[in-house]
């Protein structure tokens, strides 16, 4: 049932939803009378400026979502555009590539670049060290991203634990690369950030020595 009401003066009656909401929780209570399965109802000057106000105040809040929602689609918009100007103009200046050369020794790992474009990648990798290492490629934002192994076991607590990072994020490894080896593998990697480690424990004894734990790291990034 809807509630039409009269402004004096005007001679015709209106229907407003949020009219019809005031006065159906007044149960009609205030003097009405039956027509057309209605209400007819007599607002006054003020009544109507309440109604008209809240009318208006609806109608901001939703040009403001409106023009957020805008500014926040043409701002995505300019950091898309922005990046794309950056990877051109590096690859026009051959500073962007799909290769990448990566040193191995005691205790550091280095990427050459540490940015590149983002699809089959070659990595072309020399152990310059004295001992076997290895390359681990992983999706992480960071090497301290890294779940480590908690407790004593086969592995030293501190060590990456391999088996806690999601299958989506594993990318793959080198394997054992002997020391003065070198070794070639070609990974599809898409855009976001990545990190190589070595993860080998090396046992002397009851010594165990892991090259992640003495920051054998670094981060590549891939646009």
């Amino acid at each position: 049932m809807s509630v039409r009401y009269w402004t004096p003066g005007t001679g015709t009656t209106e229907t407003d939803p949020a009219v019809d909401e005031v006065f159906r929780e007044r149960n009609g209570a205030i003097g009405t009378e039956t027509l057309e399965g209605g209400y007819v109802v007599k607002l006054n000057r003020a009544d109507r400026e309440v109604f008209g106000v809240g009318t208006m105040i609806f109608a901001l809040f939703a040009m403001m979502f409106a023009f957020v929602a805008l500014v926040t689609a043409a701002r995505s918009a300019s950091r898309s555009d922005a990046v794309n100007r950056r990877v051109a103009k590096l690859e026009a200046g051959g500073l962007l590539g799909n290769s990448v050369k990566v040193t191995l020794e005691e205790f550091t790992i280095t990427p050459h670049p540490a940015l590149v474009k983002s699809g089959a990648v070659t990595f072309d990798v020399d152990n310059v060290g004295s001992i076997t290492h290895e390359m681990v490629i992983v999706r992480a934002s960071s090497p301290g991203a890294l779940p480590k192994v908690t407790k004593t076991g086969e592995r030293a607590v501190g060590d990456v634990n391999e088996e806690a990072i999601p299958a989506a994020d594993k990318i793959g490894e080198t394997g054992d690369v002997p020391a003065q080896a070198h070794i070639t593998k070609t990974f599809n990697l898409s855009p976001g950030t990545y990190v190589l480690f070595c993860n080998i424990d090396n046992r002397n004894g009851g010594t165990v020595l892991n090259p992640f734990q003495h920051g054998m790291s670094a981060t590549l990034t891939v646009i």
